[in-house]
C-alpha cells in the first residue's frame, strides 16, 4: 500500500514538473515570437519611412533651369 501511493504521488510530481517545464518553454517560445514579429514590424515600418522619404525628396528635387523663380510672384 505505502508503494502504490508512493508510486501515484511521484507519478502527481513529474507530471506537476512536466507540465511547468511545458509551460515555461510554451512562454519562451511565445516570446520569441512576439519579438521576431515585433522586430519583423519595426523594420517593416523603417523601410516604409525610408522609402516615403526617399521618394518625398525625389518628388521636391527638380531638374536644372525648372526652378521655381519667387520674383515672378
Amino acid at each position: 500500500m505505502f508503494s502504490v501511493a508512493k508510486a501515484k504521488r511521484q507519478q502527481q510530481m513529474f507530471s506537476v514538473a512536466k507540465a511547468k517545464r511545458q509551460q515555461q518553454m510554451f512562454s519562451v517560445a511565445k516570446a520569441k515570437r512576439q519579438q521576431q514579429m515585433f522586430s519583423v514590424a519595426k523594420a517593416k515600418r523603417q523601410l516604409q519611412m525610408f522609402f516615403l522619404c526617399e521618394s518625398k525628396a525625389s518628388a521636391t528635387k527638380r531638374p536644372a533651369g525648372t526652378e521655381i523663380n519667387p520674383t515672378l510672384w
